[in-house]
């Protein structure tokens, strides 16, 4: 390999840290319980089509009380989207009176694979 040079481009270096949060958004998990008029109103499937048009994972049910209760995960902007409209639009017949977030927390990665309906 006589006449031939191999040239390296060096890139400056920067800070891992500056890399990191630059490219990995923040994950968070949230608590929640919906508390108002939801029975037969569809509230259920309403949240399910919102949280998979916004990529957010986790689950819904209703209670034994006639509140809807779950878990939000995902990315803090769309996790933070999905619990203003918990909170403010619900679906079209439903009257929403408070909802309760607890346990606001970040986490490293995600528990669940989408977002379910339970039983």
């Amino acid at each position: 390999m006589r006449g031939r040079e191999i040239i390296v481009w060096r890139c400056p270096r920067r800070s891992w840290v500056d890399q990191e949060s630059a490219s990995w958004p923040v994950l968070v998990q949230v608590d929640f319980e919906v508390f108002g008029d939801l029975q037969g109103v569809n509230f259920i499937q309403y949240a399910k089509a919102v949280a998979d048009r916004l990529g957010v994972r986790g689950w819904i049910k209703m209670s034994f009380y006639g509140t809807a209760m779950g878990q939000l995960q995902g990315d803090k902007d769309r996790v933070d989207e999905m619990a203003l409209w918990l909170r403010h639009t619900g679906c079209p017949r439903s009257r929403i009176n408070f909802v309760d977030f607890q346990n606001w927390r970040v986490t490293d990665g995600f528990e669940y694979r989408r977002f379910n309906a339970r039983v």
